[in-house]
């Protein structure tokens, strides 16, 4: 008996529409990107159930003819090729022929498309299959409606996210798409809502780029775009200046040939040109446009074609540094220049560039740059041994004279005048007159207050010598651990806000945000949509207390979360519960009293692990007395 056999062309077409398609926002993608291809100079897009239930495309392309219309649906047709050679010189978007084809075999298809002059014809689909055809309107265009998809591969179903995830991903496809194609009009309804309403740009490239980001991206962010235009390759790039970078990796956007793709290269390329004139903590918004000939990139090494290849991955680094080192620090002036091709652009030293103004070390971080260190740790989903504790292990917290907030320290909204940021108190009992001996392992009192130095470390003598202590790192434990404890006991006290704080994302960022809606209402933060960009805030923990600066760049740096809640390990929800507790301890460079100091030494000893930051950093360092003396001889 043969063991080898040849699947039927049901199964076949399952598994190859598996390649192509694998979440609703792949869909989208596809009937896109042949919108484009056709010409088309509007397109109307619906959406309903998250993609699931509906995705209808419309456009006002050139259409085709009644025997196309049954060929487009078939595995291999294709407009676009006649051969191999022909990959070398492509110019259009699609061109392997799956895409109706794989979408057709996972959902229930309806296709109507008229060319001008001409009759208008539809069709119907069900797993791939035709069942039914008919005229349609003689109006020129194509309309492709994806009804249930994947409803006869349910298995494919349980991979999918959560509807505000999905819809995430699907307004990301059009936001790209449409910063891709500029002399194209964007209509988008989702679940009855419009979301976006964009016109086609006529204007020159640059005033083009800049009134579509403006709807994308918002005013500020694209106002403050430094613009240039390079022979090279053609590369057109903007790219905020070293004193205008975001919070957020959000509004980075690659294009080579109007494809939008990932490229570590390139964008690796763009974060070295800003040298030491960059904090780690915040991020460069860009738009790179670049034309390339086929032959010099490879763009059919994934499915989603997604990823590219470079025939010289070294010379496109090292041309983007130079290039994006130029523009960052061209003070916004807009000018053509050329690098020269013929030979490899070695990498732009420091020297070469201006130098900007860098904050020096020791100047006081905001609530915000400390927060963005944090977002950063989490969104790269680094991992770390400290971190790895379970609400079991939780110790016993110290007790509180007061849970509720004092009068003067009520969250209140900011005025047009400057306000003084709160005080930062220490929320504990008052301190012993004699600290005792006994505690954790690491505790070896009784100890003795001396100080602190540069406002940052707080100095105690011991019997074993000198003991230096991070007091942003210490109350960030003690703060996380008191949060953690209310927050899986549910007994976490919030505060309404006596105004909601607006909140303007990109609306594919605002969907991602809602989709930790029901997580962050348990952390305290209530938060709902206004608008398809637009998040209301209305309540926060009383422990965090934002401002509505910080607030604002709190959101922004959430919505950046790419991943759905509802499979989010509870190792992320604690990351995400240290860098709240993050912003409600003492900073360094804040005076603290020496009953505050004590007071804070003795909360430490009774957490559960004092000897490390929510984040895994040190807390306190104790220099041996035997270590002082052979310093000085003795």
């Amino acid at each position: 008996m043969n063991s080898i056999h040849v699947l039927d062309e049901k199964t076949a077409s399952q598994i190859a529409a598996g390649e192509v398609i694998e979440r609703p926002a792949g869909v989208l993608k596809e009937l896109l990107e042949n919108a484009v291809d056709a010409g088309a100079t509007s397109v109307h897009i619906t959406i309903e159930g998250a993609g699931r239930n509906l995705i209808r495309i419309n456009d006002n392309g050139k259409g085709m003819s009644a025997q196309d219309l049954e060929l487009c649906v078939k595995r291999h047709a294709t407009s676009k090729i006649q051969s191999f050679d022909d990959l070398t010189s492509l110019k259009t978007f699609g061109f392997r022929g799956e895409a109706l084809y794989s979408i057709a075999a996972v959902s229930k298809m309806t296709l109507a498309s008229c060319q001008e002059g001409a009759e208008g014809n539809r069709l119907e689909l069900h797993g791939g299959k035709i069942v039914a055809k008919s005229p349609s309107p003689a109006v020129r265009g194509t309309t492709v409606e994806i009804r249930d998809l994947f409803y006869n591969v349910p298995a494919r179903l349980k991979f999918l996210k959560s509807d505000a995830y999905e819809r995430a991903c699907l307004l990301k496809v059009i936001e790209e798409s449409a910063l891709a194609n500029l002399d194209v009009g964007y209509h988008v309804t989702v679940n009855g809502r419009e979301v976006y309403n964009l016109p086609a740009q006529t204007e020159d490239f640059p005033t083009a780029v800049k009134n579509r980001a403006r709807e994308i991206f918002g005013t500020e962010v694209t106002e403050s775009f430094v613009f240039r235009t390079f022979d090279q390759w053609g590369l057109k790039l903007f790219i905020t200046p070293a004193d205008k970078l975001v919070t957020v990796r959000d509004y980075q956007v690659i294009f080579i040939n109007r494809r939008p793709i990932d490229s570590k290269t390139v964008q690796q390329a763009i974060y070295k040109a800003y040298q030491n004139a960059r904090p780690k903590e915040r991020h460069p918004a860009f738009l790179a446009y670049l034309t390339l000939s086929p032959a010099d990139f490879d763009v059919n090494i994934h499915p989603q074609k997604r990823e590219v290849r470079f025939v010289d991955e070294h010379n496109v680094f090292n041309f983007l540094l130079q290039a994006a080192g130029e523009t960052i620090f061209s003070n916004g002036r807009a000018v053509e220049a050329s690098l020269p091709t013929s030979e490899v652009l070695p990498p732009a030293p420091p020297q070469q560039l201006p130098k900007a103004t860098v904050a020096p070390s020791s100047a006081k971080k905001t609530p915000m740059q400390i927060f963005a260190e944090t977002f950063g740790y989490l969104s790269n989903k680094k991992t770390n041994s400290n971190l790895s504790y379970t609400a079991e292990k939780a110790a016993v917290l110290p007790s509180y004279e007061n849970d509720t907030l004092r009068e003067s320290e009520q969250w209140v909204p900011p005025s047009k005048e400057p306000v003084a940021e709160p005080q930062k108190t220490i929320y504990s009992p008052q301190p012993a007159e004699e600290w005792p001996v006994s505690g954790p392992q690491w505790y070896q009192g009784p100890y003795h207050y001396l100080g602190q130095l540069q406002r940052s470390y707080l100095l105690f003598e011991n019997p074993q010598g000198l003991v230096l202590i991070d007091q942003h790192a210490a109350q960030e434990r003690v703060l996380f651990e008191r949060y953690l404890e209310a927050f899986e006991n549910h007994t976490l006290q919030v505060q309404k806000l006596l105004f909601p704080i607006h909140v303007d994302l990109m609306p594919s960022a605002a969907e991602t945000l809602l989709s930790w809606a029901d997580f962050l209402k348990k952390a305290g933060f209530e938060i709902e949509p206004f608008s398809a960009r637009t998040i209301l805030v209305r309540t926060m923990p009383h422990i965090i207390r934002l401002q509505e600066d910080e607030m604002k760049a709190f959101i922004e740096s959430l919505s950046q979360m790419a991943d759905d809640i509802s499979k989010a390990t509870d190792e992320l929800k604690r990351k995400m519960i240290a860098m709240l507790a993050c912003k409600r301890a003492v900073k360094a460079h804040d005076a603290l009293s020496a009953s505050e100091a004590q007071t804070l030494l003795e909360n430490m000893k009774n957490c559960k692990d004092g000897m490390h930051c929510p984040h895994g950093r040190p807390v306190l360092a104790q220099l041996n007395i035997h270590k002082i003396d052979k310093l000085f001889g003795r």
